[in-house]
């Protein structure tokens, strides 16, 4: 995996994590959602605009991946938002990163990538990394400790949004690289940012909406922009490397999530989280060597 793909990549899980935290603060955290991605579409239309002058509509493929790309990344947003109202972000979010598991088995059937050895003992190392954030211990008890809440809504719905970001990054792989990096992050949230609205005005009063908006704008810009730079910065990334290495080295959001939601939000915290972020920091090592 090249250097600088590395490097933009390990940027944008700092900026990925950062916008995830800013969205456990709010009260209703749908409706914060959806006006973050508005936010950030101003960001996208206000750069492109004064770069260009103008945007042009989405014609050919580029079209049918952002119409692709914004069903499957709006499950996750929806499924992730759904995941932090029931159970901690802690544990949530690492649930939620369980996406490289998959992404490998779709790009070798849909886009013919072949990984190295040290590349996929890597994704691995990452994966076990990811899992061991979200336990409370060291002991048999521990370890099963998920399988054994497998039932419940919040931790199935942190690992559905796992699944549908696997699927949503393989579409993202096949966008970068027909259209504008830019242009098509923007076309893409757009689509996303009408999903998800969508949602929340037939399960949410408009009343509520507003006032989450009201109470929480100036928190709403500031995921807005986070949000926009995540973007960016990981599918220019994303050009540069396979897609079962991109999003890999991206679970190094978990490490900032986890530490967030422990300094945040004062969740708990134990020595095995410590052996997780270093099997993730290995994990991302051998992807890096492969």
């Amino acid at each position: 995996m090249p250097d600088k793909a590395l490097l933009i990549i390990l940027l944008s899980s700092v900026m990925h994590a950062g916008w995830n935290l800013i969205l456990k603060t709010s009260r209703r955290k749908l409706a914060f959602n959806v006006f973050m991605h508005g936010f950030a579409i101003a960001i996208f239309s206000a750069w492109w605009i004064a770069r260009h002058g103008g945007i042009p509509l989405p014609r050919g493929p580029v079209l049918l991946f952002t119409l692709a790309g914004g069903f499957f990344f709006s499950l996750y947003h929806m499924c992730l938002t759904a995941a932090y109202e029931r159970i901690d972000v802690s544990l949530a979010y690492p649930l939620t990163t369980t996406g490289p598991l998959y992404i490998p088995l779709w790009a070798t059937l849909f886009l013919d990538e072949r990984l190295s050895a040290p590349g996929l003992a890597g994704i691995f190392v990452v994966a076990i990394g990811a899992y061991l954030l979200q336990m409370q211990e060291i002991s048999w008890a521990g370890l099963t400790f998920p399988l054994r809440n497998i039932r419940l809504p919040g931790v199935l719905l942190a690992l559905s949004a796992g699944v549908f970001y696997s699927a949503g990054a393989i579409v993202d792989k096949q966008g970068v690289t027909v259209v504008d990096v830019f242009l098509y992050t923007y076309y893409l949230d757009i689509v996303l940012f009408l999903f998800l609205l969508a949602n929340v005005l037939l399960t949410t009063s408009p009343v509520l909406f507003l006032e989450e908006v009201r109470r929480h704008w100036a928190r709403g810009m500031l995921a807005g922009a986070v949000l926009f730079a995540s973007f960016i910065l990981y599918r220019i990334g994303l050009q540069m490397s396979k897609v079962s290495y991109a999003t890999s080295a991206r679970q190094a959001s978990a490490i900032v999530g986890v530490a967030g939601g422990i300094l945040l939000f004062r969740e708990r915290f134990g020595r095995i989280r410590l052996v997780g972020a270093a099997l993730i920091a290995l994990g991302i090592l051998c992807i890096k060597l492969g």
